[in-house]
């Protein structure tokens, strides 16, 4: 059965060259519903993994509480603890075939031949590997370990799943079909997900929570849709896809938008909470721009180069180089490098920090 995680105040210190407490992780309180896929995303050394080993019991927490559902975790070893992580390298067992991996963990609970036979033949189906089942590790592809570890995480039933960046092993297409696989089978079984990955794609695409981590703390969490649309900070909208950052100034408010003066002209953007002589950063993702033909707000085409599906741009405009990215060139006119080009808007895209 799913259960809840529940992370209290939890952080993580490491005694330093002069004694001194240095935290990897500070200070982190978080709600993890039954059955939801929430990443911890961040950069290297944010603290992701550590709050996942904390999670697992593979790391001692320094200050703060875990609850699985309404059980305090934090004393109780990793072999008891109700969750199983999926790891980076599979850590399949070499000399022992699919089937036998599978069934490790439950021989080890002393559980019975024929309920390890049923439980194991279920998850075979499951992962689509019964056609692998008498298999060695060595003779299948990097997908077919990967399926074989998730199925070893699956068979024990755990009401959490941790994984621990199970796809950077994998080439970037197989990435693609793994970490689809990865959530049908999560949301089929409807168990408690918990990923950690620094690949902006895969948290957008897999996950119902997105926590950005950022030096052992939470920037944000929120849906994809509302990390990308309205990052909170500047590392938040610079770390999550790519983003343009202008400066301005708060010039007043017209039919609830925000008038904003920089050096692109006056932008009207919806946002709250800022009131007029407000500096601000005004955050504009690539697909927000558009490039013309017109007399107004004139740039210079820098960088041009097709990607198939779309036409990505740099241009100078406003004193800055901006990343434009224009969909289905096919049917737009392609500028080149050096051309004069106007730039527009679209303003209900735009936020402001």
């Amino acid at each position: 059965m799913a259960k809840s995680v529940t992370l209290q105040n939890i952080s993580k210190a490491f005694l330093n060259d002069k004694g001194e407490r240095s935290y990897a992780v500070k200070g982190v309180d978080l709600n993890i519903g039954e059955g939801e896929f929430v990443t911890l995303l961040g950069p290297s050394g944010c603290g992701k993994t550590t709050t996942l080993r904390m999670i697992a019991g593979f790391e001692d927490i320094t200050e703060g509480h875990i609850y699985f559902g309404n059980e305090a975790v934090d004393q109780i070893p990793p072999n008891r603890r109700d969750c199983t992580m999926v790891f980076q390298s599979y850590a399949l067992f070499p000399h022992l075939n699919v089937f036998d991996n599978i069934s490790y963990g439950l021989k080890i609970k002393k559980m019975s031949k024929p309920d390890i036979i049923s439980k194991v033949e279920s998850v075979l189906d499951i992962m689509n590997l019964r056609d692998y089942r008498d298999r060695m590790p060595n003779q299948l592809s990097g997908g077919q370990q990967q399926r074989v570890a998730l199925a070893r995480a699956l068979v024990m039933e755990p009401g959490v799943l941790l994984f621990d960046e199970p796809l950077s092993n994998l080439d970037a297409k197989l990435r693609l079909v793994m970490r689809d696989e990865i959530r049908r089978i999560q949301q089929q079984i409807g168990i408690t997900a918990v990923y950690v990955t620094h690949d902006q794609s895969e948290a957008m695409s897999m996950s119902d929570k997105v926590i950005v981590m950022n030096k052992g703390r939470i920037e944000q969490m929120g849906t994809p849709m509302e990390i990308y649309q309205r990052p909170k900070t500047q590392f938040v909208a610079d770390f999550i896809g790519t983003a343009n950052f202008m400066e301005g100034t708060v010039k007043g408010t017209e039919e609830g938008r925000l008038l904003v003066d920089t050096a692109a002209g006056l932008l009207r953007v919806h946002r709250d909470g800022f009131k007029t002589g407000d500096r601000v950063t005004v955050v504009i993702r690539p697909e927000a721009v558009s490039l013309g033909n017109g007399s107004e707000r004139k740039g210079i085409v820098q960088k041009s180069v097709f990607m198939g599906q779309t036409q990505e741009y740099e241009v100078q405009f406003g004193g800055q180089l901006f990343q434009i990215t224009e969909h289905n060139p096919i049917q737009e006119k392609v500028h080149a490098v050096g051309a004069s080009v106007s730039v527009q808007f679209a303003e209900d895209a735009l936020h402001v920090i």
